[in-house]
């Protein structure tokens, strides 16, 4: 019984051997070409998609930042919108709603400007005027370096 199924798996392998991939070479080398971004960009332009202005992704940051709680979660489970409104959506309603509200105020409306003085302990900077001397001969030089 044992030989039979040893001569059995010899057969398959045999049947199979002029089929095996040879080591160095695809196994496909006509296969599909793997896409490039700029091709899936020309295709979804021709398919109707835009690029969103800046200001309309601010916009709808800050509209999603004022819905409640139910449209939200209908935003989030409607497939046909936006899918960076449904992330958004999502990540407002999970643990950590106020860090993405912040983070989704800053990129809309920018950051608030700090205003740091590290050098002059809040007084005004004085600026010395700036007075520039021609030397004209190396004698001039040493008489201002022994100064």
């Amino acid at each position: 019984m044992e030989k039979e199924h040893d001569e059995l798996t010899q057969r398959k392998i045999e049947n199979i051997r002029p089929y095996r991939f040879e080591k160095g070479k695809s196994g496909n080398p006509k296969g599909r070409k793997p896409l490039s971004i700029k091709s899936v960009c020309d295709t979804l332009k021709k398919e109707g998609y835009k690029i969103p202005k800046q200001e309309d992704i601010a916009k709808s940051y800050l509209y999603v930042l004022a819905l409640d709680e139910n449209k939200l979660k209908e935003i989030i489970n409607d497939k046909e919108q936006p899918m960076l409104v449904r992330v958004v959506a999502k990540n407002v309603l999970g643990g950590k709603g106020f860090d993405i509200a912040e983070r989704m105020i800053d990129r809309a409306l920018g950051k608030v400007g700090q205003k740091l003085d590290i050098t002059s302990g809040g007084e005004k900077l004085k600026q010395e005027p700036l007075t520039i001397e021609v030397i004209d001969s190396r004698s001039q030089v040493d008489e201002r370096t022994d100064e």
